[in-house]
């Protein structure tokens, strides 16, 4: 009897420091309010994914060509990148100012045509969209992402100081852009051949805009990617009878660096 006694009262007492051990479990350091913390981090993990994170060119390019690697073993060949005012995200009169942009498009291919991979880049996410084709019929890459040498903030601060480039204003809708845009794409300059030369192209708005009859006048700003030389620039002077727009050669601002 004495000793289911003690057995009976050695139960009892595990039994309490059991019910004792959740209680301080639940108030302690591991229990209650220690949720608090966690949810906080992701709250703010996911506000940090909303933020605008802005990018160069020669940026969201690494970025999309890394992401081109993991869709194929053969060497991604660039079609063409171009900024874009796509995005949720409201874009302003400054945006392209430095060079950088929170969204981009991109697209690659192989030399062959078996392969073509477009994606876009929103700040900082890159979503790719891949296609195949055995029979060779997609549209070929066509340039070594090594080949581009210039980034677009050398590109913006030659545009702005030898042309008086201007950027699209969000607020006059004829300006069509917002800020300052950014493309890489071959252009055809030279009208005996059909072969397009790789070119980045920096728009904005001329400085002589609007014109007399209150249009918008756009601008254009071309550069060799291997040199970083302008080669040439364009602004438009309004629209024909048809409404098509007219377009001539911008005259370049004279500056020490520009004889």
């Amino acid at each position: 009897m004495l000793k289911n006694r003690y057995v009976g009262i050695g139960f009892i007492i595990l039994i309490a420091s059991a019910v004792f051990l959740l209680y301080a479990l639940k108030i302690g350091p591991f229990g209650g309010s220690s949720h608090t913390p966690v949810e906080q981090a992701t709250s703010i993990s996911s506000e940090k994914t909303d933020e605008k994170k802005i990018l160069t060119m020669m940026e969201a390019l690494r970025l999309g060509y890394e992401e081109a690697k993991k869709h194929t073993e053969e060497e991604p060949l660039l079609i063409s990148l171009t900024s874009t005012d796509d995005t949720p995200v409201p874009q302003g009169k400054n945006d392209g100012a430095d060079g950088k942009r929170n969204a981009w498009n991109l697209q690659f291919g192989s030399k062959k045509g078996n392969i073509n991979i477009t994606m876009s880049i929103k700040d900082g996410k890159v979503n790719a969209e891949v296609r195949k084709d055995d029979n060779n019929l997609l549209q070929k890459g066509l340039y070594a992402v090594s080949d581009i040498k210039i980034d677009s903030p050398e590109a913006i601060k030659k545009a702005i100081e030898v042309l008086g480039m201007r950027p699209g204003d969000p607020e006059i809708e004829d300006d069509w852009i917002k800020g300052y845009h950014f493309s890489i794409m071959g252009f055809l300059t030279d009208p005996k051949s059909s072969k397009p030369r790789l070119l980045l192209r920096v728009k904005g708005i001329s400085p002589n805009s609007p014109n007399s009859e209150n249009y918008s006048l756009r601008m254009n700003a071309f550069f060799d990617v291997k040199t970083g030389e302008m080669v040439n620039a364009s602004e438009m002077t309004g629209y024909d009878k048809d409404g098509r727009s007219n377009w001539k050669n911008a005259e370049l601002k004279r500056t020490p660096g520009n004889k």
